[in-house]
């Protein structure tokens, strides 16, 4: 008797996320809510997925309901991989790519609750031939944002980003926070990363 193989991509609290196959060909992610889950609904990160992915920020939702939602397929390659292999050219565009997304997800404020710690949170669905990223796992998400503070504060903490450029992002991020995230304090925190870059 032949078995069914089911590829487990992640598994948190509240869910099992599993690859899926649509039935022209497509392969998907198929996050599934736990039985013992705390949640009750999937319908409120499926809402999210919508907003964050028109943005350019998170993989699209495809279906969603209380109990699963099926989304894009980002691939296998994370943050964490990226930083291991990496030639520094590569790194260095990656990395822009993860400040970016997160400043997709400010601009419709949506803040990831677990963007300080980005390593499995962002992805590469087409590198190294794009270094385009996207952030997945909006479960405990809240309207507000940050998402460019959590993921700087992150690289500057593993000495990603140095020198005295550095104090100078770390001020205007502070001020990127206070006020909202504005879209001209955030063309600023790009112009100085480009100095503080050390890969």
């Amino acid at each position: 008797m032949g078995g069914v193989r089911i590829r487990v991509l992640g598994k948190g609290h509240a869910s099992l996320v599993v690859a899926g196959l649509t039935f022209d060909g497509q392969v998907v992610a198929v996050k599934v809510r736990r039985t013992d889950s705390k949640r009750s609904s999937l319908e409120g990160e499926g809402r999210l997925l919508e907003v964050a992915s028109r943005a350019g920020a998170s993989p699209a939702p495809l279906y969603y309901s209380k109990d699963l939602i099926v989304m894009e397929y980002v691939g296998d390659v994370s943050l964490e991989q990226v930083l291991k292999a990496s030639p520094s050219p590569l790194l260095r565009r990656s990395l822009l790519e993860a400040v970016r997304a997160a400043r997709a997800l400010d601009a419709v404020k949506i803040l990831h609750a677990e963007l300080h710690r980005p390593l499995r949170n962002v992805f590469y669905p087409r590198w190294p031939s794009s270094p385009k990223a996207v952030i997945i796992d909006l479960e405990s998400s809240s309207r507000e944002c940050g998402n460019v503070n959590k993921v700087l504060s992150f690289m500057i903490a593993k000495g990603l980003l140095r020198g005295r450029a550095v104090e100078a992002l770390t001020s205007l991020l502070r001020d990127y926070r206070l006020a909202g995230c504005p879209r001209d304090l955030y063309v600023m925190i790009e112009e100085k990363l480009d100095q503080a870059f050390t890969t």
